[in-house]
């Protein structure tokens, strides 16, 4: 497999987690806690960071990239089990950002837009650059998180004007409990996405200076979500920005700054897609070389095709109902993703804890062999 900087991986993982929030966190956790969604996050910081030792633990302790090490710490025969599961649910991940995508771009910039044509425009790139192999994409990533990441940043901060309301992030009481560890629940979810590290990780130059660069890439993760909660909340209010599909285009869409910069939607669009691909490029990777490990196969670019295919039809049955998309994003999702990117990681980091097999030495990787 290709080599990877630290510093791409630090990309990478950026990507994985930054882009789907930008989209919808906003509004989830508008309607999870109100104008308490800045609290959620930050009593997500915690959790995250044990999850993310947790990933580094199972790095450092395992010979074999993700899936294959399920095979290593759990057996043949539960490790592929447990491969087969996720080959799936990375897919779902990959899927669910086609989805994303298409219901924004659809109700906001163009309505009458044929669905499949959306999205061929979507997996094409995509399907290219994979079948280029990781290079490929690996690069565009790093290019995206280089431009494509600050400029969405900047957009929403143009957002604040003269009706900009600081106070509607208060009062810090008023809430229910459940709701505020719920609204840590669906932060929660987006930054276990950091688990195609446990893919990647091993081939990286210099795998031991990894955790500097997983710590980073949450950190800035936690700085971009506070952003993107708090500025439809202090620009709109709890309410409005609940009821809204896409906040943060409706944030671009009334920007006017001096009677000079308006009409930026069409920026946020571009940085949107690039975000979009970014994640189905890696995810979509991440799910093909599953299959590979999991079943044995040469290439996993044999793979890519047949997925491909399939992602279409599913985002062609899902994208019509967005009411339906937003209830599997706020009640379904974070259960999936938390379970299989959160607890089982945790949970696997704990068994090598007390398992750790004596022919292993700590900080063995296979990107070191």
């Amino acid at each position: 497999m290709t080599r990877l900087t630290n510093i791409q991986l630090f990309c990478i993982l950026v990507i994985t987690m930054v882009p789907t929030p930008y989209q919808v966190l906003a509004k989830l956790l508008a309607v999870t806690v109100a104008q308490h969604g800045w609290l959620a996050i930050l009593g997500s910081i915690l959790p995250g960071f044990i999850l993310v030792w947790a990933y580094y633990y199972i790095l450092v302790n395992s010979s074999r990239p993700f899936p294959g090490l399920l095979e290593e710490h759990c057996g043949t025969v539960t490790g592929k089990i447990l491969g087969f599961i996720y080959i799936w649910v990375f897919y779902l991940v990959a899927v669910k950002s086609l989805v994303i995508f298409a219901n924004f771009f659809l109700s906001n910039v163009l309505p009458g837009m044929p669905i499949s044509i959306l999205l061929i425009f979507i997996i094409l790139p995509a399907f290219y650059a994979l079948r280029k192999g990781l290079e490929a994409s690996v690069r565009t990533v790093e290019l995206i998180t280089i431009t494509g990441y600050p400029l969405a940043m900047l957009l929403l901060f143009f957002g604040l004007g003269p009706e900009t309301d600081w106070s509607r992030l208060l009062p810090l009481g008023g809430f229910a409990v459940a709701d505020l560890f719920y609204g840590i629940l669906l932060v929660s979810t987006y930054s276990s996405f950091m688990i195609v590290v446990l893919t990647l990780g091993p081939f990286c130059h210099q795998p031991g200076n990894l955790w500097k660069w997983m710590f980073s890439a949450y950190g800035l993760f936690l700085l971009s979500t506070l952003v993107i909660a708090a500025i439809p909340i202090v620009t709109y209010g709890s309410a409005l920005t609940s009821v809204q599909t896409f906040p943060a285009f409706n944030i671009a869409r009334s920007t006017n700054i001096a009677g000079f910069i308006h009409n930026i939607e069409i920026i946020l669009v571009s940085a949107v897609i690039t975000g979009v691909f970014g994640v189905l490029a890696i995810f979509w990777f991440v799910t093909c070389y599953s299959i590979q490990q999991v079943f044995g196969l040469q290439d996993y670019r044999i793979m890519v095709g047949p997925t491909a295919i399939m992602a279409g039809i599913l985002a062609v049955l899902l994208v019509p109902n967005i009411h339906f998309m937003y209830i599997m994003l706020e009640r379904i999702f974070p259960w999936i993703f938390i379970t299989l990117f959160g607890l089982l990681p945790l949970l696997l980091a704990l068994v090598i804890r007390l398992k750790r097999p004596k022919d292993l030495q700590p900080g063995m990787m296979a990107g070191n062999n």
